[in-house]
């Protein structure tokens, strides 16, 4: 059996030398604490760092299974578990999502899907109902074919109790409703007003993304329980890097809601960028002439401010600083803003 070591090319000594191992501990991917475990190669001659493909390959892997982990990404095995369970191909999962013919294909192969992609992988998995309408949509539209529209319908029909299927509004309301207490500011989760809100939000504010979103959300709660005691969406919110955000990333599942306002999504340096636009059919009779109040204000003080500047302007609040990172944020703090 041969013994001879594996060797690399080393571009300053310009020739293929062996290599040492070590290892270092990644903190940090995309402003998550990840703490994995590197193991990266070193020119046994001069000490150069070098590119050694299956140590960056096993490296990758565990950064992504943590990084997963952490945040809920969708994993490659429940694709290929879901596909399987359907009996359905990596090219028509594409067509019924109406993704790019490669994504699925290199998200089962371990490339991380961006968030949206992502959460709507998990409803699709977990959500019958919406399964089904995105197959009826693939089918209208003619991006799959009736044999395998039938062929899927089929399995569904075996897998699910008509009656135990949930809607996406439901699932929102199931996953954000909790008992009124101090960290929902005394009122329970109600959808209705929160979309309303959103759709009026998007009507007067020209740039409102998703990652701005959540801090108008947390201004106007928090702003309202300062005033009236009671927040106006009943949501939770927690800390996170750049400030306060829905309890568990939820907003991007309150952005599947359609009644109200829609997304425009485009993807800019491999970064997606949600803009939201209202649908301008949104109800205020649905809050109070005080409430009103306090929503304007808030989008008088946010909508001329960028991205950014609402991040900067959250940190700045006892809210975020004494909150340790992922906590539940309580409506006390509301006593404290000091931007309104």
């Amino acid at each position: 059996m041969s013994t001879e070591k594996r060797k690399v090319y080393c571009e300053k000594c310009n020739e293929k030398v062996e290599y040492l191992i070590i290892n270092e501990v990644k903190e940090e991917y995309k402003n998550v604490k990840v703490n994995v475990e590197q193991n990266i190669g070193v020119c046994s001659q001069c000490k150069e760092r070098l590119y050694v493909t299956e140590l960056e390959e096993a490296n990758l892997d565990r950064l992504y299974t943590k990084y997963r982990e952490l945040t809920g990404i969708v994993s490659p095995k429940d694709i290929i578990e879901f596909r399987e369970k359907y009996n359905i191909s990596q090219r028509e999962l594409v067509a019924i999502l109406d993704w790019g013919k490669m994504t699925i294909n290199r998200y089962e192969r371990g490339s991380l899907p961006n968030q949206s992609h992502s959460e709507i992988l998990k409803l699709i998995i977990n959500n019958e109902s919406y399964f089904r309408e995105k197959v009826e949509d693939a089918y209208k539209a003619g991006r799959i074919t009736e044999k395998t529209y039938t062929e899927i319908f089929t399995c569904v029909d075996k897998e699910v109790n008509i009656t135990q299927q949930f809607s996406i509004q439901t699932l929102i309301k199931d996953t954000l409703s909790h008992n009124p207490s101090i960290y929902n500011g005394f009122r329970k989760f109600d959808l209705d007003r929160l979309e309303n809100l959103i759709g009026y939000l998007a009507s007067r504010v020209n740039n409102l993304y998703k990652t701005s979103l959540n801090k108008y959300l947390w201004y106007i709660d928090f702003v309202n329980y300062k005033n009236n005691l009671k927040s106006i969406t009943g949501l939770r919110y927690a800390r996170f890097t750049y400030g306060p955000i829905i309890e568990g990333k939820n907003y991007g599942l309150i952005l599947y809601l359609d009644n109200k306002f829609e997304k425009e999504i485009k993807e800019i340096n491999y970064n997606e960028i949600v803009k939201i636009k209202s649908k301008n059919n949104y109800d205020l009779s649905l809050f109070s002439k005080d409430e009103i109040k306090v929503i304007d204000e808030v989008i008088e003080l946010l909508k001329n401010k960028t991205v950014t500047k609402i991040s900067d302007l959250s940190h700045e609040e006892r809210a975020w600083i004494e909150t340790k990172d992922n906590e539940l944020i309580s409506y006390e703090y509301a006593h404290t803003l000091k931007a309104i």
